[in-house]
């Protein structure tokens, strides 16, 4: 029986807490008091925010949803993401739980949020176990020894990014702090095998904790946050949005008219008026209905009359006219400089231009064309996010063994999902395929010479290997090859 079960039934009417032997064993203490004012959490709250309003943004959400959702194709299998590994039980035991885990159902989600804040945090069954009621003013972030078997990720969840840190000490994980409510006193002392971080990057240093030891002395914390992947796209969307509103404003300004009417020969202002709503209710006839029996006439309307503005004429002159307010057609200038913001916009986005909706109604310019292989930029920022799904995922499953006593897995087994196709790639599967052939064509000629030195054919074979597989031309040296076996094409 594990000690912390003991310990839960020799306490009677006492409630014990998950992290009991946490806040007991010496580590670092951090005040609650100190959390809480920390400045760099406020400024991760203000990233947070930022790419919050931003994902709303349909350019910006568009471009967000395609890294999502070609990051997350699958495999002939059905599989997102799947392991490999020379211990075969270690494979089938990953693959076994991403099915149990129905992990196809969340992958685009995570995926999604990975690339909106840059960080994604995932807890687990130890972070729902651990108390928020422990009100301590210092209390430990180290975790304990203790094997869990019970311990399990919980892919369906998900923790907002401004609520919770993940703490860091002389280039070590220490845990997290969590506080789901600012109006709140509530904060959460977590355990490092409490979340799961899974992020873009963020190196240590840029953001800091600061407090004290027990002997009051200062003590600085890293905080582990990486820059969302749209960070540098928060600029150029307000400056675009508010060139925007102000050409919509002054394009809907454009559609009003001036109607000047000559009134002269009648100097009383009430009659000149009933004059001009009653011309103004004469021009704009608008569509009437008939109640009695429902037909309808319609009239030629110009436009709506909320639009047209009916003036008398002063001395026979036009009271206002458009060119006096400066109501003329937009000028080139103001096109170039929507189209230049438009363009700054689109390039902090990673994603080819055609691809939203500039060049074809249905948003892909070149139809059937995979966007990876026309864009290296869009296809390195595809790579980035699955290299960091994979890398937290590693983690998670690293952590999983070490909680069930499977160590011997940890490190043992390595996470896929499929590549990016690129125009690199492409030429290096057209690369592999000619290094096939010319094997095949090589072996024959030296049949067909009667070559029987099988040396001669192992430096061939090699030089011809070395670029297009550069792990087996390394062995070819040791192959056992039998010019005379193999019917036409000799044996290896």
């Amino acid at each position: 029986m594990r000690l912390i079960d003991r310990l839960r039934e020799n306490t009677i009417g006492k409630k014990i807490r998950n992290s009991f032997i946490r806040m007991i064993q010496s580590g670092s203490f951090i005040k609650m008091s100190e959390a809480r004012s920390c400045k760099s959490w406020t400024d991760i709250k203000e990233v947070v925010q930022t790419m919050q309003a931003l994902a709303l943004d349909s350019q910006i959400s568009i471009a967000l949803s395609y890294y999502a959702t070609d990051a997350t194709t699958t495999n002939s299998m059905g599989q997102i993401i799947w392991a490999t590994s020379e211990e075969k039980e270690a494979a089938d035991y990953i693959n076994d739980m991403f099915k149990k885990m129905r992990i196809n159902s969340y992958a685009r989600s995570h995926i999604l949020e990975l690339a909106t804040y840059g960080n994604m945090y995932m807890p687990t069954s130890i972070m729902y176990s651990t108390d928020m009621s422990q009100r301590h003013e210092g209390v430990v972030l180290d975790n304990n020894t203790i094997i869990d078997n019970e311990f399990e990720v919980i892919p369906s969840s998900i923790i907002s990014p401004d609520e919770i840190i993940h703490i860091w000490k002389d280039g070590k994980p220490e845990g997290y702090i969590y506080k789901p409510d600012d109006d709140s006193d509530e904060i959460l002392i977590v355990p490092e095998t409490g979340v799961i971080h899974f992020s873009l990057g963020g190196l240590l240093g840029k953001y800091k904790l600061s407090t004290k030891d027990a002997d009051g002395n200062p003590v600085d914390y890293d905080i582990q946050f990486a820059d969302p992947l749209m960070a540098n796209t928060a600029s150029p969307t307000r400056v675009l949005a508010l060139l925007e509103d102000a050409y919509l404003l002054s394009a809907m300004s454009r559609v009003i008219k001036f109607i000047n009417v000559d009134c002269s020969g009648d100097e009383n202002e009430d009659a000149v008026r009933q004059s001009l709503l009653t011309v103004k209710s004469m021009i704009e006839q608008q569509m009437s209905i008939n109640t009695a029996n429902g037909d309808a006439q319609s009239y030629m309307n110009p436009q709506s009359p909320n639009n047209l503005i009916y003036l008398a004429k002063v001395n026979g002159q036009d009271a206002i006219s458009i060119t006096d307010l400066n109501m003329a057609d937009a000028t080139e200038a103001d096109n170039k400089l929507l189209d230049y913001f438009q363009n700054k916009k689109l390039s902090t986005l990673g994603v080819p231009k055609e691809a939203m909706n500039f060049s074809a109604a249905e948003g892909l310019g070149n139809a059937g064309s995979v966007m990876s292989q026309r864009s290296a930029l869009y296809a390195n920022i595809l790579d980035r996010l699955e290299t960091a799904y994979k890398s937290g995922w590693t983690d998670a499953f690293n952590i999983f063994f070490r909680q069930h006593n499977l160590s011997h897995y940890v490190d043992k087994f390595e996470l896929h999902m499929n590549p990016i196709i690129t125009n690199q790639q492409t030429v290096m599967l057209d690369k592999r395929d000619s290094a096939i052939s010319q094997m095949q064509q090589f072996i024959d000629i030296l049949r067909g010479l009667g070559v029987e030195d099988a040396d001669h054919l192992k430096r061939g074979l090699e030089e011809i290997l070395v670029d297009a597989f550069p792990t087996i031309s390394a062995d070819v040296t040791d192959w056992n090859v039998d010019m005379s076996a193999g019917g036409e094409s000799g044996g290896i």
